[in-house]
């Protein structure tokens, strides 16, 4: 049983896609900002997209909640996000809704496989 426990935690370790760490210790929980690129969304000049800018708590790089969640300006190399003027957030709002933000199947599902993961291993640590 050990060994399952082992691989277990070593599974969950490699597909953690980006640790975050303070003072050089790794945590296993993220909050703060997020920011979500949106497919077809225009580009301005300054290089800034439209987007998403959200508040998170994440578990392994997996979101488990966002809110707070507007339309804004992203850069997201740089990681910094500018306002829409109201006639631009009223136009993009239309074309643009939560659900179009691009993200990748660890982040968006990785909640939901770390639910079952979990599941599975107490059924399994149940049975012996």
């Amino acid at each position: 049983m050990t060994k399952l426990y082992k691989t277990f935690l070593l599974a969950l370790l490699l597909m953690t896609p980006a640790l975050a760490s303070a003072k050089g210790l790794p945590l296993f929980f993220q909050s703060g900002d997020e920011l979500f690129e949106i497919e077809g969304a225009p580009v301005f000049d300054d290089g800034y997209k439209v987007g998403y800018a959200c508040q998170r708590f994440g578990l392994f790089g997996a979101d488990v909640w966002t809110w707070d969640c507007k339309l804004m300006a992203i850069d997201l190399p740089n990681f910094s996000a500018g306002p829409l003027t109201a006639e631009q957030k009223t136009q993009y709002e239309s074309q643009f809704s939560l659900s179009d933000r691009i993200r990748n199947p660890w982040n968006h599902y990785g909640a939901i496989a770390l639910v079952l993961a979990l599941f599975g291993f107490i059924a399994i640590k149940a049975k012996s």
